[in-house]
């Protein structure tokens, strides 16, 4: 999946897709070592190595985020650099430097980095890369420091794998890489006609992993089916193999999948019996869930996470969360109580009057993100004078509710805030890598460091948000472009869904009500700036 390889240049012939990463952002990698009292550097002025960083796109958005931090991005593909730099140059950017350079090639004159990123990299290069990688973390990682590993796991990799095998096999047949990619998905789509979905659990599995598969890009299928490397391991493996380079075991990247919330007391019970240690239990957690995947953080040895994680450690943390707020339907519910639904569909009931002005709140301006100090206060300063909690009461009561939710996926927690606003102004703005992005293509990194697809229309408008122009200028200026909108037909008698939208030239007060339209989905989607 990435640009180590001892054939470097399959990634010159065939590119892999370049994204960001949030799980890899050091802001959320800062705040997991805070949460383990390992004091990590400041993100907004640390050094950051990527290990494979293809042509930049999970490295220049954070470059681009934190001007005063500094980011160093290596990769085996001269054709993946060549196509970052003119980014690079383009944002004016002065604190990254993306190299092609095999990681082997990598020497101690380099230094020491706060954080240290590879993505997508270690399963797919052979044996004396990933000791390199590891080797890497080792002696160029600074003290407090946090490496970010993701790769491949079993047993979850067993049928994917075999999955593979069918590709390849059928791939080798041809010498062309199009045709192999070509050829590849045409055994895909006959086995996804041919096996059944609903048999027996082989065949419900195989179906399922063919349809992901199905659905891929050809930079994918490439790099993850086709290639000569593809190496899964087990976690207690992976663990072993840093610890002989004198790596520890922090935590994943998404912390709340060291919890087992999904399974019951007795399972539970069963778990902390059978695997009393960390390693252990995530061992026996993959089994469970037949994981497929790993986005593992390491630290130094030395450096003894203290993994008795208490509420007080989310201080000066950032905060942020998909609520929002339900209309009780139940008539003999309190008056006191109210109910969150998140994103995921799962729900918060919640009496506490400190707790329900800050969920209102953290809905208010999702998706961006708040201090929780900060919270305390707007959340203290709504309840009535006589239920209103003393200061320092008000935050510990937050720290421990956050912890709570977060260690079950309802909240997100932070060391830095993103950046984005859900407030659209007068005179609406985003990023500089935004507008820019959006100049080259439909796909744009927002400032929570995620993928966001754009149509035609919505570029044009982000190629405006300057923030100088007004909404009315960038309405005059899209006019101007000579762009259409689709409108139904003014001779239909009623609003039918079944009516076909046809393009118009339209006026400029229909043309300022689609892009105040579009400007709340940007701000929805963490395009804008404050």
């Amino acid at each position: 999946m990435s640009s180590e390889s001892t054939q470097p240049f399959s990634y010159d012939e065939f590119p892999y897709a370049s994204y960001p990463y949030a799980s890899s952002h050091p802001r959320n990698l800062a705040a997991l070592a805070q949460l383990f009292a390992l004091q990590p550097a400041d993100v907004s002025r640390c050094r950051v190595l990527e290990i494979g960083c293809a042509a930049g796109g999970n490295l220049i958005p954070m470059a681009a985020r934190f001007p005063e931090s500094q980011f160093l991005g290596l990769d085996a593909s001269k054709r993946q650099i060549d196509e970052g730099r003119p980014v690079i140059e383009a944002l004016s950017l002065t604190n990254i430097t993306l190299r092609h350079q095999d990681i082997l090639e990598f020497d101690s004159s380099e230094g020491k980095f706060d954080f240290i990123i590879c993505h997508g990299v270690y399963s797919w290069v052979p044996p004396e890369v990933q000791a390199k990688i590891l080797s890497v973390c080792r002696h160029h990682l600074a003290e407090n420091g946090v490496a970010y590993i993701s790769y491949n796991t079993y047993p979850g990799w067993y049928l994917r794998r075999g999955v593979r095998e069918m590709m390849s096999y059928h791939a080798s047949g041809f010498d062309d890489t199009q045709t192999k990619i070509d050829q590849s998905r045409a055994l895909v789509d006959f086995l996804v006609s041919a096996v059944q979905s609903n048999h027996d659990a082989y065949e419900k599995l195989l179906h399922e992993e063919l349809s992901i598969v199905r659905a891929s890009e050809d930079s994918y299928i490439y790099h993850e089916h086709l290639e000569d490397y593809n190496e899964p391991l087990f976690f207690h493996q992976f663990v072993s193999r840093a610890e002989e380079n004198d790596l520890r075991f922090m935590c994943e990247a998404q912390f709340a999948s060291m919890i087992p919330n999904e399974y019951g007391d007795e399972t539970r019970g069963t778990l902390s019996k059978i695997a009393p240690g960390l390693v252990q239990m995530e061992q026996y957690l993959d089994f469970l869930r037949n994981r497929k995947f790993r986005q593992t953080l390491l630290c130094h040895r030395e450096a003894q996470p203290n993994r008795a994680i208490g509420p007080a450690r989310l201080k000066h943390l950032y905060v942020n969360s998909p609520l929002a707020e339900q209309e009780s339907e139940d008539a003999d519910a309190s008056a006191n109580t109210r109910v969150f639904e998140h994103a995921s569909g799962r729900t918060l009931t919640v009496g506490n009057p400190v707790q329900i002005e800050a969920f209102r709140h953290l809905a208010s301006i999702w998706p961006s993100d708040v201090s929780i100090d900060a919270l305390a206060d707007i959340a203290r300063d709504a309840v009535p004078a006589e239920q209103r909690p003393g200061v320092e009461e008000c935050r510990d009561e937050l720290y421990e509710t956050f912890l709570e939710l977060y260690s079950s996926g309802l909240v997100a927690l932070y060391a830095a805030p993103s950046g984005c606003s859900v407030e659209i102004s007068a005179t609406p703005g985003t990023s500089d890598l935004i507008r820019h992005q959006a100049e080259q293509g439909g796909r744009v990194t927002n400032l929570r460091h995620e993928s966001v697809h754009l149509d035609d229309f919505e570029r044009e408008i982000i190629k405006r948000l300057d923030g100088v122009a007004t909404i009315d200028q960038i309405a005059a200026g899209l006019l101007e472009f000579g762009v259409a909108i689709q409108v139904e037909s003014p001779d239909a008698e009623s609003p039918d869904p079944e009516t076909e939208l046809q393009p118009v030239t339209p006026t400029q007060e229909q043309l300022r009500a689609v892009v105040e339209q579009k400007l709340k989905r940007f701000a929805h989607t963490g395009l804008l700036t404050p």
